[in-house]
């Protein structure tokens, strides 16, 4: 029997995603494409490789059967075509990373700076997404990594979960609060001040809000944003109080338009992780700066 590989490769990547869509959109061909490849594929072998369901497609047993074979060998060319490539990856490769707010500001940013110092021609494309999206994303194959500021389900297989590093909030005020600077105050003392966050729903007002719970106290913001970077400059114009990334407020810290109120009860570390999809094969731009990342927080 001599089947078109590409035949092969279609096959793959529906059994990956469980989804004739999703296989699409990682193929950049369409839909009905990859149901009429499937269709002459399960016609050429004789039997019925996939059966629908509410989720997408689910493989029958010959095509569990099957998938093992396909997924192997499938596995060794990717491999090998990456080898091949290595020589000019680095040269013209593009990384796409799908990124929360606070993992951009708090080391993604400062890590492609120095990437790209040194692979001066690899270009990067960085999405702005929530940690549930920066996953989807993954898993949809539109990004080749993911760093996320929050905890990752236990169950993302095949995702690769890893550490990348820690970071805390600290609590910051504009010059209009100079009564809270150089002293230790209580998080009573300050449940009286204008407060800002971000709104409800999202994962840090969650943790916050569990954190003045933990200590016996309401937590009600003056003002609600979307987004952390709003934070600093609305402390900036004397708006309120608020928690911040660390490294999102080491320039203003530094130049002195706002200043870190000493909290008694310190905030929990929070963590930054790096995912990545184990069974798509990942450029080797994308490889070497995954290994760049661990290596410049080491």
């Amino acid at each position: 029997m001599n089947l078109n590989f590409e035949y092969y490769k279609v096959f793959y990547y529906v059994s990956k995603y469980g989804s004739l869509t999703r296989a699409a959109r990682v193929l950049m061909t369409s839909q009905p494409a990859v149901t009429r490849i499937i269709h002459n594929l399960e016609n050429d072998l004789g039997c019925r490789l996939f059966i629908r369901s509410k989720k997408g497609v689910e493989l029958t047993p010959e095509g569990r059967l099957f998938y093992e074979y396909i997924s192997a060998a499938c596995a060794q060319i990717f491999k090998g075509e990456n080898e091949l490539a290595s020589m000019v990856s680095l040269d013209n490769g593009t990384i796409c990373v799908s990124a929360t707010e606070t993992a951009l500001h708090c080391c993604l940013f400062q890590a492609v700076a120095a990437f790209k110092k040194q692979y001066p021609n690899v270009r990067f494309k960085l999405l702005n997404n929530s940690s549930t999206d920066s996953i989807q994303a993954l898993k949809a194959g539109k990004a080749d990594l993911a760093v996320v500021s929050s905890s990752v389900p236990e169950t993302v297989h095949p995702l690769k979960v890893q550490p990348l590093r820690n970071y805390h909030d600290i609590l910051i005020a504009g010059p209009q609060f100079q009564h809270l600077k150089g002293k230790l105050l209580s998080l009573e003392d300050l449940v009286g001040c204008p407060w800002i966050s971000l709104t409800s729903g999202s994962i840090t007002r969650d943790f916050l809000n569990q954190y003045f719970a933990d200590h016996g106290l309401p937590f009600h913001p003056d003002i609600e944003l979307a987004t952390t970077d709003m934070i600093l400059p609305a402390v900036r114009q004397g708006l309120g109080i608020g928690f911040i990334p660390a490294e999102i407020a080491a320039e203003d810290l530094r130049q002195g338009t706002v200043f870190e109120v000493t909290v008694n009860e310190k905030l929990s570390q929070r963590h930054i992780y790096l995912l990545y999809d184990t069974e798509y094969p990942q450029s080797v731009a994308a490889k070497t700066f995954q290994k760049f990342l661990f290596q410049g927080e080491g």
